[in-house]
């Protein structure tokens, strides 16, 4: 502990008005830390001072992320792997004093999320409720394009917790984080994500299905073929049009196809079922509001040409028109 206390004693000076600027952040690199953080006393310490100073010009955001991530993937040989141990000692750290992760520590889960090779499920779980309590919490806060990056990037790593698309558990947290910030000057950014994620979400229920994670990164073709990778699977969808969401499961469709590895056919209905269509109207409906993101979200519903059941039929047919005029 002495030497835990003696890197107390050199980071006192930096963020003492609680502001870690760019030229704190060079000390931190070349004098505190000149190797990455290396022992589990050097992250409490960086812990604290995140603590301490939570604001920042943005390098600090980013060496905050990047060292600790740095930390946990390069701590136990093979490198790159998140174990339970790893998340245990983070989640003590993050929750400590019954406390939710602050917009740093956020920012380092997703970081550490977004370059591991893999990570405990618990992990996952943990980062989506940390992102849901974000906004829950905070009466009044938005969601900016900041955050619509963050949420974004969280969507690209996980994965979708064994497939490629968005899976109902992802689903839930992007209307979650709608309806707790009903009313606020969302940026468009976050509109737009939550429009297609949801898009894409559904798509695996009208006749279209991503091949699992761990399935597709097992075949030769996907691990010699660089452009197919799950991120950039999900990136395709939601930097295009709605009609990139289409494209990338019918892409999905043929890879699969050619690898002989998921005989998509006769066997998936080619209708949203009843049990999804009636979770979308129910979340929809939830808060009594079908505010401008749910109307573009139905209106591009109208445009499938999928067998709706009644429920979501009516709910489309009633606002499409006013989303479209």
């Amino acid at each position: 502990m002495d030497g835990e206390a003696n890197l107390d004693r050199r980071l006192t000076a930096v963020g003492a008005d609680g502001y870690v600027s760019a030229d704190d952040v060079i000390f931190l690199r070349g004098e505190i830390f000149p190797d990455g953080i290396r022992a589990r006393d050097e992250l409490r310490s960086i812990f604290a001072l995140g603590e301490r100073a939570p604001d920042g010009d943005p390098e600090w955001p980013e060496f905050f992320a990047e060292a600790c991530a740095d930390f946990f993937l390069n701590e136990e040989k093979p490198s790159g792997y998140v174990t339970n141990g790893d998340f245990a000692a983070l989640k003590a750290l993050v929750t400590r004093d019954g406390r939710n992760a602050s917009p740093l520590e956020l920012k380092t889960l997703v970081r550490l999320l977004e370059k591991a090779v893999a990570a405990p499920n618990e992990m996952t779980d943990f980062v989506a409720d940390q992102i849901r309590a974000q906004f829950a919490t905070s009466a009044g806060r938005a969601i900016g394009a900041s955050d619509a990056s963050l949420i974004r990037t969280f969507l690209y790593a996980s994965g979708g917790s064994g497939t490629i698309g968005i899976t109902r558990e992802e689903a839930e947290l992007l209307f979650d984080l709608h309806d707790a910030t009903a009313g606020l000057e969302n940026s468009d950014e976050w509109r737009e994500l939550f429009v297609k994620a949801i898009a894409a979400h559904l798509m695996q229920y009208i006749g279209y299905r991503p091949v699992a994670r761990e399935e597709a990164l097992r075949l030769n073709a996907w691990t010699t073929d660089h452009s197919v990778r799950p991120g950039r699977f999900l990136r395709a969808m939601f930097d295009g049009g709605f009609s990139a969401i289409a494209s990338s499961y019918r892409r999905e469709r043929r890879w699969s196809d050619k690898n002989g590895e998921d005989e998509i056919g006769a066997e998936i209905a080619q209708m949203v079922t009843a049990r999804e269509a009636d979770w979308l109207a129910d979340r929809i409906a939830r808060n009594g509001i079908v505010d401008d993101a749910e109307k573009a979200l139905l209106a591009y519903m109208s445009t499938l040409g999928a067998d709706l059941p009644p429920k979501l039929a009516s709910m489309v047919e009633e606002v499409s028109p006013a989303a479209t005029g």
